[in-house]
């Protein structure tokens, strides 16, 4: 019985940290209105040191959702052309590259490059306002 109580308050915290930790709407991406690689490199890690709640490395089905939905609310807040842009560029139909229902760093980095390198229209390695 002890257990069970121990458990469940582990998990009401957990969820509770997770609903607190998923506000992206105070990210910050980017300096200057410009966008670096290196940006989007932090970008993928605090994506899954805020999602990947189990330490296993990819989002899972769950994890992915509580993802989804973080991006659509920080939208909500700030329709910005890069908010709006993240919600469905981010969806997992451009993110599960092998169609297994979860997406790993791996496979997040390989979309996040597609973006990248699509976006940066001039390929001068910077994303500027003028090309998102």
């Amino acid at each position: 019985m002890r257990r069970t109580l121990a458990l469940a308050s582990f998990l009401a915290c957990t969820s509770a940290f997770s609903a607190q930790a998923s506000d992206i709407s105070s990210w910050s991406f980017g300096s200057d209105g410009t966008i670096t690689w290196g940006d989007v490199e932090d970008l993928r890690k605090t994506i899954f040191e805020t999602f990947d709640t189990d330490g296993d490395g990819a989002l899972s089905n769950e994890e992915y959702t509580a993802f989804d939905k973080a991006r659509a609310e920080a939208a909500g807040k700030d329709a910005s052309s890069l908010l709006l842009r993240a919600v469905s560029g981010l969806g997992r139909e451009n993110t599960d590259l092998n169609l297994d229902g979860s997406v790993t760093r791996s496979e997040m980095e390989t979309a996040l490059r597609t973006w990248f390198e699509r976006v940066d229209t001039n390929k001068d390695g910077v994303i500027t306002k003028g090309e998102y």
